[in-house]
């Protein structure tokens, strides 16, 4: 048994249509097909050569991606299918952008603002204040400080040849140098998904990002204390006067030196993602 196109139909349907404000082109094309036997199955129908593949292939366009293949028998020739493909250059994922001119992999996404509540320990009040006591003796734990912070998240389409790895180094990053206007290591880049298939008539990724503003900087902080300090390059026990001489957690300046009497510790930062450009791979 076996199934053979005998030719495209001259039935076609073609359309123009908005869809989350982006035209989408959606095409249908009719064909014949031949089996050698009435107890040919419908999967060898569906799947006869020269018929359009699901997801592979393009329309004569080249614009729209074969989205289904049905088949109908004829009642009064068992042997004879009616077969409609349609087409359609609609995203599969949810996507906006600006117009549909020039290839995908310049187009500047279109982002949705969000906010999500960051719980964080701050070594600082709200006055920039170091959490210490009158004496400038720091606290044991800092406080801990709950506020929202905006994330933006969008799709862009890349070219099919960026690999995965390339994507995952992406995850879980901070931008090396001021973007947007936002202070180096403020923003947090994390990849939400990343998938390869056909959009408007090409193969491309698609990926969806997030990125989240911290504008106190996504690294870890730490009052600068210690039971010693640094004087001529000597580490030094840090008593707490030249006669009970006590070893005691005292405030340095952030270069191990003692902080004067009174004033409270500087404050240590630690990376906690690696540094890279945003602009060499973000487009909004």
């Amino acid at each position: 048994m076996s199934a053979t196109v005998v030719g495209e139909q001259s039935a076609g349907v073609g359309s123009i249509r908005s869809s989350g404000g982006v035209p989408v082109l959606d095409e249908t094309y009719h064909y014949l097909v031949r089996t050698t036997s009435v107890l040919e199955s419908k999967l060898s129908v569906l799947s006869a050569p020269g018929l359009p593949r699901v997801g592979v292939t393009l329309s004569a366009l080249g614009i729209a991606v074969c989205k289904t293949v049905n088949a109908t028998r004829r009642e009064d020739q068992r042997t004879l299918w009616d077969v409609v493909a349609t087409f359609s250059s609609e995203v599969e994922e949810r996507q906006n952008v600006q117009s549909v001119s020039g290839s995908p992999t310049t187009w500047l996404p279109i982002y949705e603002t969000k906010f999500e509540r960051l719980q964080e320990v701050t070594t600082k009040d709200a006055a920039g204040d170091s959490i210490a006591n009158s004496a400038g003796q720091p606290f044991e734990n800092g406080i801990l400080r709950s506020r929202f912070i905006p994330i933006w998240e969008f799709y862009q389409f890349e070219p099919a040849t960026v690999t995965d790895e390339v994507v995952i180094d992406r995850n879980e990053t901070v931008n090396d140098a001021t973007f947007k206007g936002k202070a180096a290591k403020s923003l947090l880049c994390t990849v939400l998904s990343s998938v390869i298939g056909f959009y408007y008539g090409s193969r491309l990724r698609l990926t969806r990002y997030a990125i989240r503003y911290n504008e106190a900087l996504w690294t870890h902080k730490r009052l600068d204390v210690g039971t010693g300090y640094l004087e001529a390059g000597v580490l030094l026990p840090y008593y707490d006067n030249p006669i009970d001489r006590n070893v005691i957690l005292g405030s340095l300046d952030g270069a191990g030196n003692k902080q004067p009497v009174g004033t409270g510790p500087a404050v240590l930062e630690f990376d906690m993602y690696e540094s890279v450009s945003f602009a060499s791979f973000l487009r909004i």
